[in-house]
């Protein structure tokens, strides 16, 4: 189960879809979590108008004082996860991270290892970019590829320890 500040940072950076927050609702109400907004929230399907499940969200984050989030911060967050899960295992092959990455405003990177993982990240384009050079089999180009964004992910990783 991820924790609210986690899912705030997800929902602004949009790895939180509207039609999940009924959902995380529901799990933070399991973690013990709990406002009237939330207990609406989870009993929500998900199907409702995507406005009015996340002004019911932000009613949650209110609630249970957890401050909004600018779009800026959530993106450096979500970069940051996704180096962080690249170097666990969490995430295996480059295609999905570059799908993680990828939407991310570069110009919300800081200088050093955050701002050189995202254009390590960026050199492989796009997803599907990245799945054709594996299907044409250009495996010197795609190996010096994946050992550049490892080492940017590493580094970015270490830095915040």
């Amino acid at each position: 189960m991820e924790s609210l500040r986690v899912m705030a940072m997800r929902q602004v950076a949009g790895r939180l879809w509207p039609e999940h927050l009924p959902m995380a609702a529901a799990e933070l109400l399991a973690e013990g979590r709990d406002s009237p907004a939330l207990r609406e929230l989870a009993g929500w399907s998900g199907g409702e108008r995507s406005a009015e499940l996340v002004q019911l969200w932000y009613q949650v984050l209110d609630e249970l004082g957890v401050e909004r989030l600018e779009l800026a911060e959530a993106e450096r967050w979500a970069l940051r996860d996704a180096a962080a899960r690249l170097v666990s295992g969490e995430i295996v092959s480059l295609p999905d991270l570059v799908g993680e990455v990828t939407g991310l405003d570069i110009d919300n990177a800081e200088e050093g290892p955050e701002l050189r993982f995202s254009l390590a990240v960026r050199e492989g384009c796009c997803q599907w970019c990245v799945e054709d050079l594996i299907a044409v089999g250009e495996p010197e180009l795609l190996a010096a590829w994946e050992t550049k964004v490892r080492v940017a992910a590493a580094a970015l990783v270490a830095e915040e320890r």
